[in-house]
């Protein structure tokens, strides 16, 4: 299936599936990561909202971004971040961002319904306010902003060694998904 056409799908056919249950409220968390590291800081995050939510009123939905290029796993992905109460993007700062994170977006972005919710932002920078951590902050700042979500950034510490890493990641060759998408949108993704 090509990207375009997953984008063109109706990804929820059920009204009532985009709804929270209000007889028992569960705080729905959705989120992408770009490796280990990122996924870490997450994790952290969600730690802390069972904590304070309670274990059994959390639901948390992870994906790695390199995954997304899967169309199964992106329409899941979308899914879960439909109904998320909290979107959580854990990547690192970089002027162009995994390209599959810009395919998620586009694909969930016009579809998700005006309801309450944040967008927190898990960066990690090598130097606290480089360019492109104010790069990655304005982008996310906007997608929160046409969802709708009040937007939450966090600065993390880039440790050392991920940062090689980081940076494969970036210049990997994009997924089929990716590649049309960016035809389809042109080659820089704005929110």
């Amino acid at each position: 299936m090509k990207a375009f056409e997953l984008l063109k799908r109706p990804v929820l056919s059920d009204p009532v599936a985009t709804a929270p249950d209000a007889a028992g409220y569960t705080l729905n968390i959705a989120g992408v990561y770009q490796d280990s590291v990122t996924r870490d800081w997450a994790m952290q995050n969600c730690h802390r909202a069972k904590q304070l939510a309670g274990e059994d009123l959390v639901q948390n939905k992870w994906y790695d971004v390199n995954s997304l290029s899967d169309p199964g796993l992106l329409l899941e992905a979308v899914r879960a971040t439909l109904v998320a109460d909290v979107i959580v993007v854990s990547v690192y700062a970089a002027e162009e961002l995994p390209l599959d994170l810009y395919v998620w977006v586009q694909a969930w972005l016009p579809r998700r319904l005006s309801r309450a919710g944040a967008l927190t932002a898990l960066i990690g920078v090598a130097q606290p306010l480089d360019s492109q951590f104010v790069h990655t902050v304005k982008y996310l700042q906007a997608v929160a902003s046409r969802a709708q979500l009040d937007f939450i950034p966090e600065e993390r510490r880039r440790p050392a060694a991920s940062a090689a890493s980081s940076i494969e990641l970036i210049e990997a060759r994009p997924s089929a998904a990716a590649q049309a998408l960016r035809e389809l949108c042109g080659q820089r993704f704005d929110a």
